[in-house]
């Protein structure tokens, strides 16, 4: 599938064939245009969706994350923006060398997963099952979750549902 910003038509990633469909996203040029021009800003926006949402760059990386995303986290913006999700969580893989992304267990992390193929593909993943394990004060705790992802431009919006 081919995808062209919406703004300025500039083509975010080619098609495989010159047939693809045409979908429609944000170029990075454009997003920051916005926030720039409009003083658009993406917290209040996120603040509007109920379920805990966080913004993801082609690496896993937090961009952006609504309150409730913050909440469950623990932990402020400051700390989480820029950080690989399994560090924002402190899931227990994320502490062994080389850290979130880089063990032996991460390709089996639905998260993970779920960014990396949204972002790869376009396509949307839907309350996929997920488990994370977390390290806290208190001791390990598993948390079961319910994956959701969605591209838009160069960023995958992951929400995240209780079990």
């Amino acid at each position: 599938m081919k995808t062209v910003c919406s703004f300025c038509n500039a083509v975010i990633r080619e098609g495989e064939t010159p047939d693809d469909p045409v979908s429609h996203g944000v170029c990075k040029s454009c997003y920051q245009n916005i926030f720039a021009k409009h003083r658009f800003n993406i917290r209040k926006f996120l603040d509007l969706l109920e379920a805990p949402v966080f913004l993801m760059d082609r690496d896993v990386n937090v961009v952006a994350a609504n309150t409730s995303a913050l909440t469950i986290a623990g932990k402020p913006l400051s700390q989480v923006k820029g950080n690989l999700y399994g560090k924002v969580f402190e899931c227990v893989n994320s502490m062994i060398p080389h850290g979130c992304g880089r063990t032996k267990f991460c390709p089996d992390c639905a998260i993970r997963s779920s960014v990396n193929e949204t972002y790869k593909t376009g396509t949307r993943i839907e309350r996929k099952p997920a488990l994370i394990h977390r390290n806290l004060s208190s001791g390990i705790e598993p948390v079961r979750l319910f994956v959701t992802t969605q591209k838009d431009g160069e960023i995958v919006l992951l929400r995240l549902e209780a079990v």
